[in-house]
């Protein structure tokens, strides 16, 4: 696991660039902090920060091929190395390592700007090609790892995160207000896109190649609808789940699993034990707060399967105090509420492992979510005439009181009413807004709300799911989710809070084999009934006790409204009231103020959407105060060229 940063065909001298290269890995320093290297020549300087898993010994990056002509840099574990290295030696390329990055380099060879599709793992890699003059960039099938660029200082420059590309003195820093009003929908910006109208994401499943100056971006994995259902549905799932563990257990250092009593951290715990002699080590995380705390199911599991279990808890440090730090980590503004429980939980976990598998997938993949429930019921309740949804049910459910549970009624059954009248796929997208239309609308002011009349984050969402059309039933919706939610909300959350903390985090739901079976799968092994995620039930029944398995989902989510409501208070107060109209000129100062002070007298309920804006502040304040950090640490390169 690794940063990575560089930049192809730089502007300036090779001293200055050296400086700059130097600075944008110092800046994602915490993505790999084992070593460090660099490689430049007359066009391109490529660098990466590494956390040593394979190889230690033999895996430093850059890394060339046997002529040096070819050199790559990579964030990420290619879990098939292993089958695929006797394959390339068979064929005449020899390894100077063990190490999974020399398997891109020879596959690169053979197969060109084709490699990735032979990759099974989680990635990100730019490869350097000195004799055509040409990058090639490529992104994981489900977009785990990230990988940012932009062209604003000429060529291409790029890293895996924003805060290494914001060390280029000449990169612009406006926002790009199409993104401000998808982040207010959505409470996450959508790739290719980032918060910065300079900057752009490598999407999932693609890859750029970039050359004489050019930029070409093309997909090389796209999930279709379609194709033979699987013969013994159960017993293939059960094959695929358990490879999918097994290989995601090789490691050098310690490994351990977040473990919070659900059925998918629970489940892959389950089989890790299978594979391993000594006990599993596994984490999780407690809340005191009523009904959010999942603490006693984790260790229940533990007792189960003979895993080694801690608790950590959130610390006692004030809130509003760790917060911008938490922002400044998320790289984007990120308003997923789970973000702050997952940062302590990988704080916890990164104190003694080096490695933790996670259960993170298996709701999008495996239709884990009460909104895919909410599609399945939304055509029965659409039978009921209007003037008695939208004027006695709709009423009655605005009526009903405001619950502090961690999984309320009364907030689901809010979406669920308000979402029902709207068409299928628009009514799921709608189930997940934060602010919609007309709030968006009151909200912004200026080029901002123009720009929000004329803008549909929805039809942005679609674009991302081409084959959308080819899926019926809960697989369409699981689908929209795969190549939306799951990359741009789950995976950014995951991956920036565990690589704060120098932690890796691999996640076999998301092996993209299992996905493509279970996009093939008769919906009735998914969604059965009500009962979601029904192939893993019964994979699991025999593995784990009945009442983990049969337990209602809770979700890994936040207290955020007990928060807003006391130690948070004040700064939502001063940060997002307070500072209205100045600093943040995209929004009316009266409507942020109106939100706020309701929500503070108990006239309405609004923790969610203030989350959001409380995040987006505190990154605004962060990016725009961004530093250059400063390195004592002299350029070193592996090689140049004359």
């Amino acid at each position: 696991m690794c940063g990575i940063a560089g930049w192809i065909d730089y502007q300036g001298s090779r001293a200055d660039v050296a400086r700059l290269l130097e600075r944008m890995k110092t800046a994602i320093w915490h993505r790999g902090p084992d070593e460090e290297g660099s490689y430049q020549d007359e066009h391109a300087a490529i660098g990466m920060q590494r956390l040593a898993i394979i190889d230690l010994a033999g895996g430093q990056q850059p890394m060339s091929n046997e002529d040096g002509s070819i050199w790559v840099v990579f964030n990420g574990e290619i879990y098939n190395a292993p089958e695929l290295r006797p394959q390339l030696e068979a064929r005449g390329h020899r390894f100077a390592t063990h190490a999974d990055t020399e398997v891109i380099l020879h596959l690169y060879e053979e197969m060109g700007d084709d490699c990735a599709i032979a990759l099974e793992g989680m990635f990100a890699f730019a490869v350097w090609d000195t004799r055509r003059q040409r990058a090639l960039l490529a992104r994981d099938r489900l977009g785990k790892k990230p990988l940012f660029y932009s062209q604003a200082p000429g060529g291409l420059l790029f890293g895996s995160e924003l805060k290494a590309l914001l060390c280029h003195p000449g990169l612009p820093r406006e926002i790009d207000l199409e993104s401000l009003n998808t982040y207010l929908a959505l409470n996450y910006t959508l790739a290719p896109r980032t918060m910065l109208r300079s900057v752009r994401q490598v999407r999932p499943g693609h890859r750029l190649v970039y050359a004489a100056g050019s930029l070409r971006e093309s997909a090389y994995w796209e999930p279709r609808g379609g194709g033979a259902a699987p013969v013994e549905p159960l017993e293939e799932f059960r094959a695929l789940l358990d490879a999918a563990v097994k290989k995601r257990l090789l490691s050098d250092v310690p490994l351990g699993a977040f473990l919070s009593g659900g059925i998918d951290s629970s489940s892959v715990v389950a089989l890790m034990q299978r594979h391993m002699a000594d006990p599993v080590r596994t984490f999780c995380l407690a809340f005191r707060e009523e009904s959010w705390g999942e603490q006693d199911f984790a260790a229940e599991v533990a007792r189960h399967t003979g895993a080694r279990h801690t608790e950590a808890e959130v610390p006692a440090q004030p809130l509003a105090d760790a917060l911008p730090r938490i922002v400044a980590a998320l790289d984007e503004p990120h308003g997923d509420t789970s973000a702050i429980p997952m940062y302590y939980l990988c704080k916890a976990t990164r104190d003694g492992m080096t490695v933790a598998l996670s259960g993170d997938g298996g709701d999008e993949a495996l239709a884990g979510y009460e909104t895919y429930v909410a599609d399945t019921v939304r055509p029965l309740y659409r039978l009921l005439p209007r003037p008695v949804r939208t004027g006695v049910v709709a009423r009655a459910v605005r009526a009903l009181p405001v619950s502090n549970a961690k999984v309320g009624a009364d907030e689901m059954l809010r979406r669920f009413v308000a979402g029902a009248e709207l068409d299928g796929d628009r009514a799921h997208y709608a189930w997940r807004t934060i602010f919609g239309q007309a709030e968006r609308n009151a909200l912004l002011g200026g080029e901002a709300r123009g720009v929000a009349a004329a803008h549909d984050p929805f039809e942005d969402s679609l674009a991302l799911a081409p084959n959308l059309d080819t899926f019926s039933g809960v697989q369409r919706f699981m689908y929209f989710d795969l190549r939306t939610w799951l990359p741009n909300d789950i995976l950014v959350k995951a991956d920036r809070t565990s690589m704060a903390h120098s932690l890796e985090v691999r996640a076999p739901f998301l092996d993209h084999r299992l996905v493509e079976f279970a996009l093939r799968l008769p919906s009735r092994w998914l969604l059965n009934g009500l009962q979601k995620k029904a192939i893993l039930k019964r994979a699991m029944r025999g593995l784990l006790p009945d009442r983990i398995l049969d337990r209602r989902k809770r979700g890994f989510n936040a207290p955020v409204r007990t928060w807003m409501n006391g130690p948070l208070r004040e700064l939502v107060q001063e940060t997002v009231a307070g500072r209205a109209g100045g600093t943040l000129p995209w929004f009316e100062p009266d409507s942020l103020r109106r939100l706020v002070a309701r929500h503070d007298t108990a006239a309405a309920e609004h923790s969610l959407q203030l989350w959001g804006l409380l995040m987006f502040h505190l990154w605004h304040d962060w990016m725009r105060a961004w530093q250059v950090p400063t390195t004592t640490r002299d350029p070193i390169t592996v090689s140049t060229s004359t």
